[in-house]
């Protein structure tokens, strides 16, 4: 009975064997035949150079000259893989090329193309100076009020360094009378800026004036007021309060006096 096992076990691993290598298949060097080809693009028809010619088989191949021209030894079964950048690998079996009466196969590859969406792009920062000229800092200040010196008041020790310049800036008519009226638009756009805040209604409200009474008691609330341009309501109020306190008792001391 063991006897009739390992026989039987034995001729099972024959067979199997067998069968394994039946499909194995073997390769021979007379069966190697020269393939020869040309690799060029599938839309235009034009020559694709230095694309990679492989056979799996073997793990090798060649590379196509300049001209998309390739030759290479290979078997009748084998598959050969041509892969070149931006283009789409191909197999194509040996057996498709060499039917080619001319001797030299033409195989196209097409190209490789990817759909994007579109991007939108936006940019803050300052454009690219390309002339090498270095850009200087923007200024609010109206050409025709600029003065013809210095973009601000100079330091002292520029009398040293640029007398006649620092002179005609303090000096000079002109260089005044462009200070002054800077000084004035200053001063215009503070009193836009306080003005929401400090108004003519608001002191009316706190002091409960009217009439002459109201305009007299503006009048010294500009005079003294003392307040910031970015001063908030609560300051505005505040300091209308005290100066109506100083203001009553300058009124009570003038009539006190006569």
């Amino acid at each position: 009975m063991i006897k009739n096992n390992l026989l039987f076990a034995a001729l099972l691993f024959f067979m199997l064997g067998f069968s394994e290598t039946a499909k194995c298949q073997l390769f021979f060097p007379e069966d190697m035949i020269n393939v020869k080809g040309q690799i060029v693009d599938e839309a235009s028809k034009e020559a694709i150079g230095y694309v990679q010619v492989l056979i799996m088989r073997i793990r090798g191949g060649t590379m196509t000259d300049a001209t998309g021209k390739f030759s290479i030894q290979a078997d009748p079964t084998d598959t050969i893989t041509f892969k070149s950048l931006n283009y789409k690998d191909k197999r194509v079996p040996v057996s498709e090329i060499v039917q080619n009466e001319n001797g030299t196969a033409i195989i196209t590859l097409s190209s490789a193309r990817i759909l994007l969406n579109p991007v939108e792009v936006q940019g803050s920062g300052p454009k690219v100076n390309m002339h090498g000229i270095p850009v200087g800092k923007s200024v609010n200040v109206p050409v025709e009020l600029r003065s013809d010196y210095f973009a601000s008041k100079p330091r002292t020790l520029t009398a040293l360094t640029n007398p006649l310049s620092y002179l005609s800036y303090h000096l000079s008519k002109d260089e005044k009378e462009k200070r002054t009226a800077l000084n004035a638009i200053h001063t215009e756009k503070d009193w836009q800026i306080l003005s929401l805040v400090y108004n003519k209604e608001i002191i009316q409200k706190i002091s409960g004036y009217t009439g002459d009474a109201l305009e007299d008691f503006m009048l010294y609330c500009n005079a003294f007021n003392a307040l910031p341009v970015n001063a908030n309501t609560y300051d505005v109020e505040k300091r209308i309060r005290e100066l109506l306190v100083e203001y009553v008792a300058k009124q009570t001391k003038d009539k006190s006096s006569k």
